[in-house]
């Protein structure tokens, strides 16, 4: 239990129903611009995303019972989300499905074995700026030493130049600059910075 702004900050790794809601809804809301180019429905989004959710991926930042933050984790073959092609179905056509099921599928890296990915951080819109983020940074860095990791990577995308200062102030720094120019525009950048910290 960690005091942050007078408010007391717990991490889990486990939640309830209500609480996996609220982890989704803080994906979502972190995230929008880049879901609505391939699922416009939050329903939609929101559903899949709930059952993708691997649970043993995430660690949970909690003030009082409410999850105020989510660090998704991909290492050892096993990414965050698991997104399967039936949950797509649940809201869209075959050939839709098909579609979002292989994006997402081909947005996911491969990464090595001595690497863990975050493949997402993020924190409700209304507790940002207090900490958290970094408070959740660590907890994966504890983990990932734990575990014997040598790298923490993440993806930053061009779009958000206040995410990536955040990190360079952690320490990681720039392995890679890949371009996507127009095929990303819609989601909101046209580029990404692969970022690394070295444990």
């Amino acid at each position: 239990m960690v005091p942050i702004n007078n408010t007391e900050i717990n991490i889990k790794t486990e939640v309830n129903e209500k609480q996996l809601v609220e982890a989704v809804e803080i994906f979502y809301e972190a995230f929008e611009r880049k879901i609505k180019p391939l699922i416009k429905s939050k329903e939609a989004a929101c559903g899949i995303y709930k059952k993708s959710i691997n649970p043993d991926r995430v660690i949970y930042a909690f003030s009082d019972d409410e999850v105020v933050g989510i660090a998704g984790l991909h290492y050892d073959g096993k990414n965050f989300m698991n997104g399967r092609y039936s949950y797509y179905r649940q809201y869209f056509s075959p050939f839709k499905s098909f579609f979002i099921y292989n994006i997402n599928k081909w947005m996911s890296p491969k990464i090595k074995k001595d690497e863990l990915r975050i493949d997402t951080l993020a924190v409700k819109n209304t507790r940002r700026s207090l900490g958290i983020g970094s408070m959740l940074m660590q907890e994966v860095f504890s983990l990932a030493k734990s575990k014997g990791f040598n790298e923490v990577i993440l993806e930053v995308v061009n779009t958000n130049p206040e995410a990536k200062r955040l990190y360079e102030k952690t320490g990681f720094i720039v392995k890679k600059h890949v371009k996507y120019y127009f095929l990303t525009r819609s989601a909101g950048f046209t580029s990404e910075y692969i970022m690394s910290y070295k444990l």
